[in-house]
This record gives C-alpha cells, sequence and structure tokens, in this order.
C-alpha cells in the first residue's frame, strides 16, 4: 500500500494552455490599441485647445488690470504653416496716439511678460475661423482679435474683431446679429477637428463642436 509522502506535486501549464493564453492576450491587446490611440490623439488636441483657453483668458486679465486694449493674433495663412499664435500681455508703445504704433505683430521679436509666441504642438495646424475676418498684417493672413480695457462704447474685457490693424474701430461680437462668437478651429493630421470658441462677453471655451 503507497503511503503519502506528504509533499504536494505542482502541475505545470501545458504547452497548449500557453497558447490559448498568449493567443488572448493578443487579440485583447489588438483591440485595445485603437481605442488608446485615439483617446490620445483627442487628449493632444484639447491639451492644445485649453491651453489657448487659458492664454486668451490671460489677455482678458491683462487687459482690464493694465487698462490697455492687447491684440492676439491667430495664424491663417498657409505659407507660415498655420501653426502658431500671438498675444499681447502689455502693449508695445501704449503712450503712441496712433493705434497702430501701440501694439505689437508678428514681426516683433517676443518680449517675455509682454508679447509671447505660442506654437500647437503635436503638428496641428489651425482651421479657417467660424465667423471670424481674417487681415493682412505684415504681409500674412491673421485673425486678429482684440480684448478692451473698456475705453469709449466698449466694455471691460469685451472681444472684438480687429479688421484693420492702422486703425479703429473694431467689429464688436453680437449675440444676435453680426458676430455671435468667434470659432478658431484645432486640427490633427487625421482632420479630427476641436473649437476654441470665444463668446461676446469674452470668455473662452473648448468644444468638439463647432459655434
Amino acid at each position: 500500500m503507497n503511503k503519502e509522502t506528504g509533499r504536494t506535486r505542482s502541475r505545470g501549464f501545458t504547452l497548449i494552455e500557453l497558447i490559448i493564453v498568449v493567443g488572448v492576450v493578443i487579440i485583447l491587446a489588438a483591440a485595445a490599441v485603437p481605442s488608446f490611440g485615439s483617446t490620445l490623439a483627442r487628449m493632444r488636441i484639447q491639451s492644445n485647445a485649453s491651453q489657448m483657453v487659458q492664454d486668451l483668458q490671460l489677455v482678458r486679465d491683462s487687459a482690464i488690470t493694465y487698462q490697455q486694449d492687447l491684440y492676439v493674433y491667430v495664424c491663417t495663412s498657409v505659407a507660415s504653416g498655420k501653426t502658431a499664435y500671438y498675444y499681447e500681455l502689455f502693449q508695445k508703445n501704449p503712450t503712441n496716439v496712433t493705434e497702430a504704433s501701440r501694439h505689437y505683430t508678428p514681426a516683433d521679436t517676443p518680449v517675455s511678460r509682454k508679447f509671447v509666441r505660442k506654437d500647437l504642438q503635436y503638428g496641428m495646424t489651425f482651421g479657417t475661423p467660424v465667423h471670424g475676418l481674417t487681415t493682412n498684417v505684415a504681409g500674412k493672413g491673421y485673425l486678429v482679435l482684440a480684448y478692451s480695457c473698456g475705453k469709449d462704447s466698449y466694455f471691460r474685457g469685451q472681444p472684438a474683431v480687429v479688421s484693420d490693424t492702422l486703425a479703429s474701430p473694431y467689429t464688436v461680437f453680437s449675440g444676435a446679429v453680426g458676430i455671435p462668437s468667434i470659432g478658431i478651429p484645432i486640427v490633427d493630421s487625421t482632420l479630427r477637428t476641436w473649437y476654441v470658441t470665444v463668446g461676446p462677453a469674452g470668455g473662452a471655451r473648448s468644444s468638439g463642436v463647432s459655434p
């Protein structure tokens, strides 16, 4: 009669079982890759849009704080790649009599805490603005926005389209007629589009829906 030795035999996986497990893992991984890629692409385009929303809010706050009309330039020129935008945090020559001479332009070198250039990340570009007029600045096309300090008939922080950087008045937004809001499309390599929308009161938000 056989006696128990007190030792337990451990049974390993067979080759067939290992092949089945590896096959299941491969199938699950293959199914997850497209979903992960789509999620990553969405996160990247949203990251660009969120950064621009923060920058526009900073410009609006600076216009109110320093009591200066401040400009934002969004590149719409194909020749320039449509990847950059510029914004003022303080005017170039605040005491100058003429409007054009007070402001920085994309032709100027960025100045710390006064004039900033930002480039879209991950190879993304700007699309054609929704409801926005583009103007020629230094030989290139830009959507130019002005955030008002509250002078003349504009309220503090009010956004407007600058159709002519050499002279005002600006084209103000209107909830009913004219320009209800401005949509700035950000487009990735697969033509996925996300929008930075600027409303009549100056607030900016990002969304996958065109304004």
